[in-house]
């Protein structure tokens, strides 16, 4: 076969359907759901505890804001980064096993359509997760307006400013995802993959305990980078867009020629 016809995106096509298709031999679709499930339960404990509720605790004007800001916080802080690093290493973990790279690799298909295909499908369930969790934003405010009298939601659902926020997080997020596919598929211990991701969360919730704001020094931390969506001036969102952007694809292009001149024994 020739290496021009093997370039073209059906090639690829067919690569992200059998790696689509393995997911289904792991938890990573289920989590698709559950990862902002579980954020959303929590917010709705966590605002439901009159006279304690979160929106409430800052006298919040409007509920909606309030409601999803706090929706944003785990999930940017905490989940998201989480969600990628479980989510990344799980697509590694399915070739890792018994060195099933070398019967992939053997194929004459180019490698770097194995790359791609794994890191667009961890950015695909990213998105999708994010976009569930602006629907289960939605859906608390109908459950909490019922649940409790301390909260009241008032006027229409501010759903594109929702909508907004969540795809500038997912966006700043593409430089940490980008590295966190690179070393997941350079090593081969899952151990591995998941430590980084997590000691990676760690500092930077560590840094932005300690700087105190959103959008401080912690923003030069990739991992720090989709919460300045939350801060008090996020005027700097499209420039971390922009430079999140280059840099991750810059992650991605190092990763992919990495892989593609490893040598798979």
């Amino acid at each position: 076969m020739r290496e021009g016809s093997l370039c073209r995106p059906m090639v690829l096509n067919r690569v992200l359907r059998a790696e689509t298709l393995k997911m289904k031999r792991t938890i990573a679709l289920k989590m698709v759901v559950l990862a902002p499930l579980a954020v959303v339960l929590l917010t709705i404990f966590m605002a439901s505890q009159a006279p304690f509720s979160t929106l409430r605790r800052n006298a919040a004007s409007d509920d909606w804001k309030a409601l999803a800001r706090v929706n944003f916080q785990f999930w940017g802080l905490l989940m998201m980064p989480l969600f990628v690093t479980l989510q990344t290493a799980l697509m590694a973990g399915l070739d890792h096993t018994d060195n099933q790279w070398k019967a992939l690799l053997a194929r004459p298909v180019p490698r770097w359509t194995f790359y791609v295909s794994k890191l667009l499908i961890v950015m695909a369930m990213t998105a999708a997760s994010a976009m569930l969790l602006v629907a289960g934003v939605v859906a608390a405010g109908g459950i909490l307006h019922l649940l409790t009298s301390e909260v009241r939601f008032g006027g229409a659902v501010p759903l594109s400013s929702i909508l907004l926020q969540a795809a500038q997080m997912t966006g700043l997020a593409f430089f940490y995802l980008s590295i966190q596919t690179w070393v997941a598929l350079r090593w081969r211990s899952f151990s591995a993959a998941t430590g980084v991701g997590i000691v990676a969360t760690v500092t930077s919730f560590a840094m932005l305990l300690a700087a105190g704001q959103f959008g401080a020094w912690p923003q030069y931390y990739p991992w720090a980078l989709p919460m300045l969506v939350l801060a008090r001036q996020p005027e700097n969102v499209a420039a971390a867009l922009s430079i999140s952007a280059a840099l991750g694809m810059l992650a991605a292009v190092a990763g992919c020629a990495d892989f593609c001149r490893r040598e798979v024994t």
